[in-house]
């Protein structure tokens, strides 16, 4: 069985700046690298929520973007 364990986390805001020609939302993201890996959910939304306040465009979603590693996991059990 597989094993993953976590490397690193990112928090992406994306905010809309305008609408495209055919009248679609035009999106840009914001990344923050280096998010501590135990920051919960509610706290990573409470951050993204702050940031869009401060960048003064409208939130559209916050994103919690994960990097882990995958390893096959080494079994040392005999019958």
């Amino acid at each position: 069985m597989a094993q993953t364990t976590p490397v690193s986390r990112v928090l992406q805001i994306q905010t809309q700046v305008g609408t495209t020609p055919a009248g679609q939302p035009k999106l840009k993201s914001h990344n923050y690298p280096h998010v501590a890996l135990n920051a919960t959910d509610d706290d990573l939304l409470a951050v993204g929520q702050a940031l869009a306040a401060l960048i003064d465009e409208p939130l559209v979603q916050v994103a919690r973007l994960d990097q882990v590693v995958i390893t096959a996991s080494t079994s040392n059990t005999t019958a």
